[in-house]
């Protein structure tokens, strides 16, 4: 079917042409995407602007370093209360804090933490000082008398030291141990014993007084708040019990005490309920709080002894002290000798490098041989630092290179004497070095390493060479040097030559080193001109620059087979000249260092 045009439509048509429709096509796409962007920020503006703010916050370290500095430390709360990952992860860094400190001012740490540990170690001192006095006193009081003679005979017959047999039978009672035991949990939370007495393990004593209450309390039908205030055992020997609200202090007594010594502990337990209220009652097993109770319940650990009567004969003082004198005399001589002489013998069997084989005592001397690798230490110097006579021993070694790595480790240090600077370490066979060193000593290293016996590999990745260092620092140095040009000259005048100068001491040390590492360095030199003249001016004063900056090196006894001199003009430069600034900087020769 034809459809029906009306001419006047026709007539426009054939008038406007192709043009009009396209128009209005173009005004119609562009409303239309107009309308589009307009839908689109309505629809995601809110959440592009909250993704515009999530990236600020992301790229920028000062927002993200307040946000969590607010939440790190609930964070970090939260952690440990759930487990001791955190614990674990901050233990390293934490050790190796207080090792660099210590290593870094030693006297600091010693000055944080002595008030802590100054007190305990001072009244531990003189506690002990004080016991080794008053046993001492007993002893000599006793050593010289008829009783103390058969003393000393039970001494040697039960193998006992003559001071304890003294103590014992001129003792009127000596506190041996201090228990500080939770009453609800039976916990020892403090334990102290005299040190004349074998180590027991309290928290064993801790139950069996615990469980000797509740059997007397079930037993005979006793109130709750009913305690034991005392146990007997062995004849001379018992257990005074102080019960408090929350914990029991029990003594293990040898002897007869005092009445009053039971007073004190009341007192004592009294002051540390006192003390420790809060802490015992939120206790939940951790004993750590009361570690500062050690001190004060170590003065508890009182004692007695008799007084001795009985005087001495003047004739018996004088025959004992010369039979004990010489007596003593020969035994300190022998056990001395003796005791040099082991520490001597386990020392060198000990030592790195040295084996035996055989030792034997013939004729007054000590016949030893074995084993010696060449890196090990002297005998003699050994001998000498435990005090031997060297004319009683005689050796025979034969020399075999020990293979376990403290001696190859010990031989690669001898070989390749590394410097201060460098670590070496040896592990599975590779020697590893670790450092800085100069370039010789690198070479040298990795030329000789393989030839110390027992290395089979090693690894230098870690190893600086402070050579190469130097010299990249040297380029960098030389391509910051710009000597400036007056406008129109190819020469600098004298006076105005500082950078010059300073770029041929760079050079100097760039060549120096080169040589030393054996890395050819290339020097380019630029010259520059600014844009007050035509471009072959230019481009022709800027060549002449660089060959006059050549020709000051050449000069002043500079390598040239690896320099060059090129001149560049004015674009070279980067600017145009629009100010004096701009044309002072194009007025100059730069350098440029390729490896």
């Amino acid at each position: 079917m034809r459809l029906w045009k009306h001419p006047k439509a026709s007539l426009m048509e054939s008038f406007d042409g192709p043009s009009s429709n396209a128009h209005a096509k173009e005004h119609s796409g562009h409303s239309s995407e107009k309308t589009l962007d307009e839908l689109r920020n309505l629809l995601t503006g809110p959440q592009q602007q909250q993704l515009a703010q999530l990236q600020q916050r992301l790229d920028d370290p000062l927002l993200r370093g307040e946000e969590l500095s607010r939440i790190l430390p609930d964070a970090i709360t939260l952690g440990t209360s759930r487990n001791d990952k955190i614990a674990r992860a901050i233990q390293p860094t934490i050790e190796e804090s207080i090792r660099t400190s210590v290593k870094k001012n030693t006297r600091a740490f010693a000055d944080a933490i002595f008030p802590v540990l100054g007190p305990g170690i001072r009244k531990a001192i003189a506690s002990t000082i004080m016991g080794m006095i008053q046993s001492l006193n007993q002893m000599l009081n006793y050593s010289f008398s008829f009783k103390g003679l058969q003393w000393r005979w039970k001494a040697f017959r039960s193998r006992r030291p003559f001071a304890e047999v003294v103590l014992l039978h001129s003792l009127v009672y000596r506190v041996e141990q201090l228990f500080l035991i939770h009453l609800e949990t039976g916990l020892v939370l403090q334990h102290v014993t005299s040190s004349q007495i074998t180590f027991q393990d309290p928290d064993m004593i801790s139950g069996m007084l615990t469980a000797i209450q509740d059997f007397v309390r079930d037993s005979f039908e006793t109130d709750k708040d009913t305690a034991l205030d005392t146990l007997r055992y062995g004849g001379d020997q018992s257990i005074w019990i102080e019960q408090g609200p929350n914990m029991v202090l029990a003594a293990v007594i040898r002897g007869i005490p005092p009445l009053t010594l039971r007073n004190q502990y009341r007192e004592l337990l009294d002051g540390i309920h006192l003390k420790f209220h809060s802490v015992l009652e939120s206790f939940e097993g951790d004993v750590s709080p009361f570690e500062i109770l050690k001190h004060q319940l170590e003065d508890g650990l009182k004692f007695q002894v008799k007084e001795a009567k009985t005087r001495i004969s003047p004739l018996l003082w004088i025959l004992l002290i010369i039979f004990l004198t010489l007596s003593v005399a020969w035994a300190f001589q022998s056990y001395h000798y003796h005791i040099r002489w082991e520490n001597f013998r386990a020392r060198l069997n000990a030592e790195r490098g040295i084996v035996l084989t055989s030792v034997e005592r013939k004729n007054g001397k000590h016949y030893i041989s074995g084993l010696r690798d060449p890196s090990a230490r002297d005998p003699l110097n050994l001998m000498k630092e435990a005090r031997l006579d060297p004319s009683k021993f005689v050796f025979e070694w034969q020399f075999n290179y020990a293979l376990d790595p403290e001696s190859t480790l010990a031989r690669a240090k001898t070989m390749l004497n590394p410097p201060p600077e460098v670590i070496l370490k040896f592990l599975n066979g590779t020697l590893t070095a670790e450092g800085r060193s100069e370039h010789r000593w690198i070479a040298d290293f990795r030329n000789r390493v393989l030839n110390v016996t027992g290395v089979n590999a090693y690894d230098d990745t870690h190893l600086l060479d402070t050579d190469l260092e130097k010299l990249t620092m040297a380029r960098k140095l030389l391509e910051r040097v710009t000597p400036f040009f007056p406008p129109g000259k190819s020469r600098i005048p004298e006076g105005m030559n500082e950078d010059l100068y300073e770029g041929l001491k760079v050079i100097r040390t760039i060549q120096h080193l080169q040589d030393l590492i054996n890395i050819p360095v290339h020097i380019m030199i630029f010259g520059h001109a600014d844009a007050s003249g035509s471009k072959k001016f230019n481009l022709q004063l800027s060549h002449e620059r660089a060959e006059y900056v050549l020709r000051f090196l050449m000069h002043n006894g500079v390598d040239p087979s690896h320099i060059k001199a090129i001149g560049m003009g004015v674009k070279a430069s980067g600017k145009e000249g629009a100010t004096q600034v701009d044309s002072i900087l194009n007025r100059t020769v730069t350098f440029k260092t390729f490896l």
